[in-house]
């Protein structure tokens, strides 16, 4: 597919080659912009849960990106609270 690469499946960032590093946050910056201005966020979070004491749910690398305004939440970390439920 042109465009696209062969994603390697690895469960810690730790495991990415340095190359894949950059991709990933390559695209997880192209996808934020397109995030952003989606649910015409003035802000997001962006964040990786890397191992089980993290709160890494699926046994692989993925980012979240969390759209976020004035005021979504009265104190601003409990998004992490959200995002573990």
């Amino acid at each position: 597919m042109d465009g696209w690469m062969e994603a390697r499946p690895v469960e810690r960032f730790r495991d990415l080659r340095p190359d894949e590093v950059a991709d990933l946050f390559t695209t997880t910056q192209r996808v934020a912009n397109m995030v952003e201005m989606h649910f015409k966020a003035t802000s997001l979070t962006i964040a990786i849960q890397d191992g089980p004491e993290a709160g890494q749910t699926v046994k692989h690398v993925h980012v979240h990106v969390l759209p976020r305004r004035a005021g979504d939440f009265e104190r601003n970390d409990s998004i992490y609270d959200e995002v573990m439920t």
